[in-house]
């Protein structure tokens, strides 16, 4: 990264490959892992943050705070277009936890989950907020905020020109452009106020 560090270490996640991929044993002691680490994340951001200028925080100011410098600094990997310097991944680990934290401090029904319900869902085998009072029995409803924060983190690089090639892809036999698909997405304005937008989405949950 090219911002001040003051020590900050990456995050390490001692398991190879995304989390729905893993054994479910495996899967569940990085869960584990990942929430008796958070304190200490937590603390990483934190000293990142002031490192830079930007003092942390619960209330809506200061997540804003936190949002503006991440979408202002947040780097691209000049190597591999589309995709994140890897230190960055860290920083949006240690974000979505402070952000999953600022749900459950508004909202003390809400908590970190788990998810096991479908091993077709995006969520499956990560750590999730949980315990909404809308929530569906079925699909028990959830945020994953670690999935968002990184899917943000992409969308902010691509606007900046870091824009990864995907080719064509056949679906049922039809050739689908998919660099074309993402262009027309990419044309939208990106928001500048995500985070408290999802801590609203939460509430209205909750």
């Amino acid at each position: 990264m090219t911002i001040e560090r003051d020590g900050y270490e990456p995050y390490e996640p001692d398991v190879a490959g995304p989390p729905d991929t893993l054994p479910p044993a495996e899967a569940r002691q990085a869960f584990k892992r990942c929430m008796a680490t958070k304190l200490a994340r937590l603390e990483m951001l934190s000293r990142l943050l002031k490192a830079n200028g930007v003092e942390p925080g619960n209330s809506d100011a200061a997540v804003q705070d936190l949002n503006d410098w991440f979408y202002a600094h947040v780097e691209a990997d000049p190597d591999q277009p589309g995709l994140l310097l890897p230190d960055w991944y860290s920083v949006v680990h240690d974000i979505a936890l402070f952000l999953g934290d600022v749900m459950i401090e508004r909202h003390p029904n809400l908590r970190w989950e788990f998810f096991t319900w479908g091993k077709t869902n995006v969520s499956f085998q990560r750590h999730v907020i949980m315990g909404f009072s809308t929530e569906d029995p079925k699909f028990r409803t959830n945020i994953n905020i670690d999935c968002m924060v990184a899917t943000y983190a992409h969308e902010i690089i691509e606007h900046g020109g870091s824009i990864p090639s995907y080719g064509t892809v056949l679906v049922r036999g039809t050739p689908i452009d998919v660099d074309a698909a993402a262009e027309r997405h990419r044309r939208r304005e990106l928001e500048t106020d995500a985070f408290l937008r999802w801590l609203r989405m939460a509430a209205r949950r909750a």
